[in-house]
């Protein structure tokens, strides 16, 4: 038997949680190195480990056979493009590719470029500039989407029909020194009427392998109420978008976009998340990002029944050609997310042990997040702190399940939504 391959996953929380545990059931892997990954990651047969230090240096020490990069930010910053030139195989965006999430204002102007359907925008450079597009904006009656143009931990967003609300969101984004995003320029944009759902695609550069769809739930309070978040759950349906809805979407999104990025020089490899506006058979994108989306992913990888870990290597060597799209069965999931008392705001309350109770009977999968390991117990570190994802013949089934599971799960000040999956 050949050797089995070493993999080393950038990332540390539910997203490569879950992308870790997936990767380390390949029987051609031997282990699953996550730097920095988080303490609830960690199996004991050495499966999966984290690291520490410095990505060039422990790609050195390692020499994986296959590096995955999970969050946006080292994509932005170039870390593809010195991996790969020194020659590691690597699944993600370059910088130049990953200006599709990096910049809305990018991405934006690229999707009218290549006629790729989305909302009408306009481009504000500098505060002034912002103020005086938005009086001209029929707030109260059609509303407005205000998105700062570069990252920003998906709190760049705001979706209002309050014009005081659009003002201070403007102010909050631009001026103020103490708020989490900071823009210098932002888009204006129309809001768009109908279902969101996040629609996944694996891509070599040239050609694209379906990899997936997904709804979640941002707000953080029940009946989508309360600012946005990263994501506070999300689910998979079965039956939805329609079949010419996934058509348009393969031939009109992903591929136009593959071709579009090939025309300019800079292809695109990696995963190509699509949010996506769905209204019947009509589809528009909300945003691209350059990676799978979290909470998505813990929603997604579950039903997988496919090994990744090839289809991961062809892509990041630049030739899907003789891969097919990843067999998901034929039925549901629903991820819940536990998050620490006070999120989104900064003002959290953070070092709570987290209580685990087994239960029986249970097929539930825990992802862990924002957890640190503290006298011999996890405690929370962050704003989400894990989820629980749960797979079922039907959603009503999967939600019992994952809500029988996280009522089981508790830490002081603890915060989950209950009504995610609900249609």
């Amino acid at each position: 038997m050949s050797k089995r391959l070493t993999v080393l996953l950038l990332g540390s929380g539910g997203r490569e949680h879950a992308l870790a545990w997936k990767m380390a059931q390949s029987p051609l892997v031997e282990k699953v190195h996550v730097l920095p990954g988080n303490p609830g990651m960690a199996t004991q047969d050495g499966r999966i480990v984290c690291v520490s230090g410095d990505i060039g240096k422990i790609a050195q020490e390692l020499k994986p056979d296959l590096i995955v990069i999970g969050p946006e930010k080292p994509m932005a910053d170039g870390v593809v493009d010195r991996l790969e030139a020194a020659r590691f195989t690597v699944l993600g965006a370059s910088r130049a590719a990953a200006q599709l999430e990096s910049s809305k204002i990018f991405s934006k102007e690229f999707m009218q470029a290549e006629d790729i359907p989305t909302a009408r925008a306009v481009t504000c450079n500098g505060y002034a500039a912002a103020r005086a597009a938005l009086k001209t904006w029929d707030v109260e009656n059609k509303g407005v989407v205000i998105k700062a143009d570069g990252l920003a931990a998906g709190k760049g967003v705001v979706v209002t029909k309050d014009r005081a609300e659009a003002e201070q969101t403007l102010h909050d984004f631009m001026v103020d020194a103490g708020h989490p995003v900071k823009a210098e320029r932002v888009l204006l944009e129309e809001t768009l009427h109908g279902r969101e759902v996040s629609a996944f695609a694996l891509c070599d550069g040239m050609r694209f392998l379906p990899f997936g769809y997904i709804c979640d739930h941002k707000r953080v309070f029940d009946g989508n109420r309360g600012p946005n978040t990263g994501g506070m759950g999300a689910f998979s349906s079965q039956d939805w978008p329609s079949p010419a809805a996934r058509a348009f979407i393969s031939e009109n999104i992903f591929a136009a976009t593959l071709r579009g990025m090939n025309k300019r020089g800079t292809p695109f490899k990696g995963v190509l998340f699509a949010g996506l506006m769905v209204d019947g058979d009509d589809v528009n994108v909300i945003e691209f990002n350059v990676r799978l989306g979290d909470p998505e992913t813990q929603a997604l990888l579950p039903l997988i029944e496919s090994d990744l870990v090839p289809l991961f290597l062809a892509a990041a060597k630049g030739d899907l050609s003789n891969c097919s799209a990843p067999h998901i069965a034929d039925e549901t999931t629903v991820h819940v997310v536990m998050t620490s008392a006070g999120y989104p705001s900064q003002n959290m309350k953070l070092g709570e042990t987290i209580i685990l109770n087994p239960i029986t009977n249970d097929n539930t999968q825990v992802f862990f997040a924002g957890i640190a390991a503290k006298d011999g117990s996890f405690v929370n570190s962050g704003g989400r702190v894990l989820g629980v994802t749960a797979r079922g013949a039907t959603l009503e089934t999967a939600r019992k399940q994952a809500y029988a599971r996280i009522d089981n799960i508790s830490f002081k000040g603890a915060h989950w939504r209950r009504d995610i999956g609900g249609q």
